[in-house]
């Protein structure tokens, strides 16, 4: 069983339910066990691929602006479980794992010309970084891209949507935990 470690799965099925990718690349940084890449995966249509972003390892880092540097549960174990669940997915083409950090990801040749119509942030929830990811994505974005942030009370959403009305990214629809932006031109 694919499972989640957050809330609000229901508004991601709904943002992606029958959602044209056009070709283009779908992208979760922040895999964890795997439930928000498995809705997106099962519900977008004309994806190219839908890529996964996460270290795994256990790494120690900063996971919030108010909080110092610690360790979550984020170990290879889950990632060989995780893998081993989207078999199916990966047999298929439809899933490829990036098992490095959103940095390191940004910063990978493999993506940087790449094309994303739907992004899942939850990854990192510190506001510097969530930033930088999500102007990464927007300079990779075409009319239409939709970037879902996860968590998002416990950053400056505020100015990470400010920041993205240059891009022509306006908020479609918010919840108690996820909000979602849309490229309108």
């Amino acid at each position: 069983m694919i499972r989640g470690d957050s809330t609000e799965y229901d508004l991601l099925e709904k943002w992606t339910k029958d959602f044209d990718c056009q070709g283009y690349k779908t992208c979760e940084i922040g895999v964890r066990e795997g439930l928000g890449s498995k809705i997106i995966m099962d519900n977008v249509r004309n994806n190219y691929i839908h890529v996964g972003v996460d270290p795994y390892g256990n790494l120690e880092y900063q996971h919030y602006d108010d909080t110092g540097a610690y360790t979550c549960d984020y170990t290879d174990d889950m990632r060989d479980t995780m893998l081993n669940d989207f078999k199916p997915y990966r047999n298929e083409g439809k899933f490829t794992l990036c098992n490095m950090t959103d940095t390191q990801f940004m910063n990978d040749t493999e993506h940087k010309d790449s094309k994303f119509m739907f992004v899942h942030l939850d990854g990192p929830h510190m506001t510097k970084d969530v930033m930088t990811e999500a102007v990464w994505f927007a300079n990779r974005s075409v009319k239409g891209t939709r970037i879902m942030f996860d968590d998002y009370p416990k950053y400056n959403m505020a100015l990470v949507a400010q920041v993205l009305e240059y891009y022509d990214f306006k908020i479609l629809e918010s919840g108690k935990n996820k909000c979602l932006m849309e490229r309108k031109i």
